[in-house]
C-alpha cells in the first residue's frame, strides 16, 4: 500500500494538465505557444507548497514527457507524489489557450480518457490519509469521468470517517457536465462532506442561490460548512463563518492573466485555516496571493513564495 508521509498536512485530488498559451500571431498559420502547468487542484497543491506547507497529490499521470514535466515541477516545489500513479496506457491531459481581441480567454481541451480521468475507486483504496489535516478536491475532480466521480465520494467518506477536514471548490466547467448534474453533485458534496467551500457568483446561480453576496454565503453556511468564500474576481471577496461574514477589497495589481487566480485564493485560504488565521487576516492573505498570480501568464508561474506575500502585506 502506498502511504502518504504523516507530516503532510493537505492532500489534493484531481487532474493535472499541461497548457499551451498562444502568444502573438506570427502569420496566417503560425502561433508560438508557451507551455505551462495547469489543472485546478494541481495549481492549489503547488501554491500550498510554495507558501510553506506540506502537501501531497492524488492522481494518475501519463507516462509521457508532459507528465514528466509536471512531475518535475511537483518535485521542485516539494509536492509529495507517493500517491501519484504513473499510467502507461493513458496520456496526460492538455489544453490550449488563446486571447481574443477583447483579451478574453478561448480554451480548447484534450483531456478525454486522460490518465487522471482513469483514476478509480480501486486506486483510492490504496491511499492512506492517516495524519492528514485537510483533503481538497474540486468540481472538476468529480466531472472528468464517472470513475473519478466515484473515487471522489469514496475518498470523501474515508476522510469524514477519519475526522479530516474537507475543502471543496465548485469550479464548474460546462463542457464537462450539465448544470443539473453539477447542481446535484455539488449540493451533495456541500451538505454531506464539505467544511470549506469556495465558489464564484456564476456557480452560486447554478446552485439556485440568489441575492446579495452576504446572503449567498449565509445560505451555504446554513447547509453545514464551517467556512464559505465567495470569490468576486476584481471586486474582491466575501468570507463567512458561524461568527461573521466579511468583505475584503482586492489587492491592486497589473492583470496579465487571471487563470489560476481562483486556485491561488483557495490555496491561500487552506493555508490560513492550517495557521488558524483570523477571518479578516485570512481573507486579506488570500486576496494578496491571488493578485500575485494575475501578474503572470499561466496558472502557476506567478505563484508567490511566502516571503513575497509577507512583504506585500507589510506595505
Amino acid at each position: 500500500m502506498n502511504k502518504i508521509n504523516n507530516t503532510v498536512e493537505v492532500a489534493c485530488f484531481g487532474e493535472p494538465l499541461i497548457g499551451f498559451y498562444g502568444e502573438e500571431k506570427l502569420g496566417p498559420a503560425v502561433w508560438p505557444f508557451k507551455m505551462v502547468i495547469g489543472g485546478d487542484t494541481s495549481n492549489v497543491a503547488l501554491a500550498i507548497a510554495k507558501l510553506g506547507h506540506q502537501v501531497a497529490y492524488l492522481t494518475r499521470l501519463g507516462d509521457d514527457f508532459l507528465g514528466k514535466y509536471i512531475w518535475q515541477a511537483w518535485q521542485e516545489a516539494g509536492v509529495k507524489t507517493d500517491n501519484v500513479i504513473i499510467d502507461q496506457a493513458n496520456s496526460t491531459g492538455v489544453y490550449f489557450a488563446l486571447f481574443n481581441s477583447n483579451k478574453e480567454h478561448q480554451f480548447a481541451y484534450k483531456r478525454k480518457d486522460s490518465a487522471a480521468a482513469n483514476y478509480s475507486i480501486e486506486d483510492a483504496r490504496n491511499v492512506s490519509l492517516k495524519g492528514m489535516k485537510l483533503f481538497y478536491l474540486s468540481g472538476i475532480s468529480q466531472a472528468i469521468s464517472q470513475k473519478a466521480l466515484e473515487a471522489s465520494f469514496f475518498l470523501l467518506k474515508q476522510c469524514q470517517k477519519a475526522g479530516i477536514k474537507i475543502g471543496y471548490d465548485l469550479n464548474y466547467r460546462s463542457p464537462l457536465w450539465s448544470k443539473d448534474f453539477f447542481n446535484s453533485v455539488a449540493w451533495q458534496t456541500i451538505r454531506k462532506y464539505a467544511n470549506l467551500v469556495t465558489l464564484n457568483i456564476e456557480e452560486a446561480k447554478i446552485l439556485g442561490l440568489a441575492g446579495q453576496p452576504e446572503q449567498i454565503v449565509e445560505d451555504i453556511l446554513k447547509c453545514g460548512p464551517e467556512i464559505v468564500a465567495l470569490k468576486l474576481g476584481a471586486k474582491g471577496s466575501f468570507m463567512g463563518t458561524a461568527d461573521s461574514i466579511t468583505y475584503c477589497e482586492p489587492c491592486q495589481t497589473e492583470v496579465i492573466d487571471t487563470v489560476g487566480a481562483g486556485d491561488a485564493f483557495t490555496a491561500a485560504t487552506i493555508v490560513g485555516i492550517l495557521e488558524e488565521l483570523e477571518p479578516k487576516d485570512l481573507q486579506r492573505f488570500a486576496n494578496a496571493v491571488a493578485a500575485k498570480v494575475c501578474a503572470s501568464i499561466g496558472s502557476t508561474s506567478g505563484q508567490p513564495k511566502r516571503e513575497e506575500i509577507n512583504r506585500l502585506m507589510e506595505v
